[in-house]
């Protein structure tokens, strides 16, 4: 039980979650002992293979953020839009008493798609690289394997970090999505049924003035 309400709160408020998972994840990775421990499977690779899944993990790093950062805010920026809009003709609707409901409807929608744009945005913000530079360089000609087994596997944490970041930007974006497309269904629905109660009462009058007549 305790699991799917964990899923449905994931699912609700993706931000949260991956802010929550990060955190355990950059905790574990700043932890060397942890580090250490799970690396050691790695070690039985050759040294060639680490170094060539060390550059995969540094090519998947960046189009992972590619990805997030243009796409995702992008797609955001214009559902937002599309939400304030549709907030904002929820007011001029004639007499209409959901138009209230309508556009703080529209307004959680909005906030969803802001919430992705901003999560997409921490595509921009650098996170640890492991496997690149000239100290990389020295501790690989003294730490052998162990060091290649070790950054492979913190890099690779990274990218997990970077893959639920992606997640939630997207879950935001189709929660916001989901939620504009219920209001919209919603409004027409209601208004047709206004329209349909408005056409039964002027028809009734119309008979009543024709029966008094």
């Amino acid at each position: 039980m305790k699991q799917y309400a964990y899923r449905a709160f994931e699912e609700a408020l993706p931000l949260f979650a991956f802010l929550r998972n990060k955190r355990k994840i950059m905790r574990d990775v700043s932890n060397k002992a942890l580090v250490a421990e799970k690396s050691t499977p790695y070690a039985e690779l050759d040294e060639g293979v680490l170094k060539d899944r060390i550059k995969e993990e540094h090519e998947r790093a960046t189009k992972i953020d590619e990805k997030t950062s243009k796409f995702t805010l992008g797609l955001s920026v214009s559902l937002t839009v599309l939400a304030a809009a549709s907030g904002a003709l929820a007011k001029f609707v004639p007499e209409n008493p959901y138009a209230g409901l309508v556009s703080i409807a529209c307004g959680f929608a909005s906030i969803y798609m802001l919430l992705a744009g901003v999560t997409a945005l921490g595509a921009l913000k650098t996170l640890a690289v492991y496997g690149y530079g000239t100290q990389h360089a020295l501790r690989q000609k003294s730490g052998g394997l162990l060091y290649l087994s070790q950054a492979l596997y913190a890099q690779e944490k990274m990218n997990v970090v970077r893959h639920l970041r992606n997640e939630a930007a997207y879950q935001s974006l189709r929660n916001g999505f989901l939620v504009l497309l219920v209001v919209l269904i919603g409004s027409v629905v209601g208004l047709t049924i206004q329209q349909s109660d408005s056409d039964t009462i002027q028809n009734n009058t119309a008979l009543e003035k024709a029966d008094e007549s």
